[in-house]
């Protein structure tokens, strides 16, 4: 047995294409197209039907896959097990988080926590990695979220509002031209299909359903960047948006609650220490940024009740 084949085969079943699994695996595609033909060839069974779409798993390579994922959650609970002994104030610190979140707010400070704790290494992924932290290949994910994952264990660190922002010189030529900014400007779609970006286009629609979207994306980064260079109108993250000197909340647009925002851990990683010491770190600086994380709290709670 070649521990090495199911770890090809789980990235193919995971991404359901070549490429993909060599872009997670950051192998070459012939690298994996070649595996795969020896693993079944060594099984006797096809494992992928191959598609227009994709890869197609097979009955039996379903079979597969089920079997992997509980060897694979019996490895890491070994390793969870002794993670959670580990009591030094060392070692490395795998974090999830959005990438707007994490240049905006953990970057920044994250000097102050080198200088308190000089052998953590942090290892900072954006939340597009899809790394799942109940199979231990994240530390700490920090997630907008209404609905955490039952088995993590962790803390809400705060409520977020959702605001229509522009860039403040869009905004300037719209008032000079005396239009009426909500209906008259274009506006940005932002297509994720996380809680964030569901609540986004919700919130959008429900204001200006008729809104020309001048431009979409997937990525929140690019969301906000489009915003700050005036391609449009867009519903963004107070917490990112509201200190920005290039952007102006719009007052006649309610501020409204989105997904909130959770830290959350696998609970054998409790008691381990360097966690422990960077929760501590990330609640604090939030509890700093408290009053950017909810703006005109009378007329969001009144959203609340319209939130999807």
């Amino acid at each position: 047995m070649d521990w090495d084949d199911y770890k090809f085969f789980s990235a193919l079943a995971t991404t359901k294409s070549v490429r993909g699994a060599s872009s997670l695996l950051e192998v070459n595609p012939s690298t994996v197209s070649r595996r795969l033909e020896l693993f079944e060839q060594r099984l006797g069974v096809p494992l992928f039907v191959r598609s227009p779409k994709g890869l197609l798993i097979t009955p039996e390579g379903a079979e597969v896959i089920s079997r992997v994922n509980r060897v694979a959650e019996e490895i890491g609970n070994i390793e969870g097990r002794l993670k959670g002994r580990d009591q030094k104030l060392s070692g490395p610190i795998q974090v999830v988080i959005p990438e707007v979140l994490g240049m905006d707010i953990i970057l920044p400070e994250l000097e102050r926590f080198r200088a308190l704790y000089k052998d953590v290494q942090l290892h900072i992924h954006p939340t597009h990695a899809k790394l799942d932290v109940t199979r231990r290949e994240a530390d700490v994910a920090i997630v907008a979220t209404a609905n955490p994952v039952e088995t993590l264990v962790g803390r809400k660190l705060s409520d977020l509002t959702l605001a229509a922002y522009g860039a403040v010189s869009l905004l300037e030529q719209a008032e000079q031209a005396e239009s009426r900014v909500v209906e008259a400007l274009p506006w940005l779609e932002y297509l994720s299909h996380s809680e964030m970006g569901q609540a986004c286009r919700s919130f959008r629609r429900s204001e200006v359903p008729d809104a020309q979207i001048a431009m979409s994306t997937h990525s929140l980064l690019l969301h906000a960047e489009a915003a700050r260079k005036g391609l449009g109108l867009a519903f963004l993250p107070t917490v990112i948006a509201e200190s920005d000197p290039k952007l102006r909340r719009i007052e006649s647009v309610r501020a409204r609650y989105g997904p909130p925002l959770w830290m959350l851990i696998h609970p054998d990683l409790r008691s381990t220490n360097r966690v422990s010491v960077f929760i501590d770190f990330v609640r604090k600086v939030f509890s700093r940024k408290g009053p950017e994380l909810i703006v005109d709290g009378a007329a969001v709670a009144a959203g609340r009740q319209e939130s999807p």
